[in-house]
């Protein structure tokens, strides 16, 4: 019986920041995928990460995705997630391919889904019927449970438990080991601190501390 040897997918980094050696880190604990390079902002004095060459800026994403389309953001976000946003929209607009990449040691149910462009890190948990939008950061032990609705360019950061039937709208941060209780809805661009335990709804573009 024939031996086939599957290459691996060049994928493309836009931000060359700290976020950028997590992603790295991901990309490289999956057999799919291969880091081709790294794109940096205009005036970025970065030259690479981790080994991986900064090949260019945003203003020349175009010509670069013409030999590797496919893309993940590797812009952290914490108390906003506007540039996350406008990468991914330029980045789309040119005709990038965002795959959805999960890290062999997290655990996602087959009755789950999870939109484009997000990255699941290592040790998350997403229970069955969650679902996750695009573009979303879900960091390292991050337990996402049952029929969680998550938005798209959310952060959901280490170690938080987002319990069941939780609502969380596009554009929100939940900081690392906040509890988030069951069937509570969080407004879009929200942010809540790291550790915060969250019983009650929160209103859209509100911080909680």
């Amino acid at each position: 019986m024939p031996f086939y040897v599957i290459e691996p997918i060049p994928i493309l980094l836009i931000g060359a920041g700290g976020h950028c050696k997590s992603c790295i880190n991901l990309v490289d604990s999956i057999l799919e995928y291969e880091v081709q390079g790294i794109i940096d902002r205009p005036g970025s004095n970065a030259k690479e990460v981790l080994g991986h060459k900064v090949l260019g800026t945003d203003d020349e994403m175009e010509s670069l995705f013409g030999n590797s389309p496919s893309v993940l953001i590797s812009v952290g976000q914490i108390k906003t997630p506007q540039t996350r946003i406008k990468l991914f929209e330029i980045a789309n607009s040119l005709g990038a391919v965002f795959p959805v990449l999960k890290s062999p040691n997290s655990c996602i149910s087959e009755h789950s889904s999870i939109s484009s462009g997000t990255a699941v890190f290592h040790h998350v948990i997403v229970n069955a019927s969650a679902r996750i939008g695009k573009n979303c950061i879900l960091n390292n032990k991050a337990l996402i449970e049952h029929d969680a609705l998550i938005g798209s360019h959310c952060h959901i950061s280490t170690g938080a438990l987002i319990n069941g039937g939780v609502l969380i709208e596009d554009g929100c941060f939940v900081g690392s080991g906040a509890v988030l209780h069951e069937g509570i809805k969080v407004g879009e661009n929200a942010v809540i601190s790291a550790g915060q335990i969250v019983r009650k709804d929160v209103p859209s573009n509100t911080i909680v501390k």
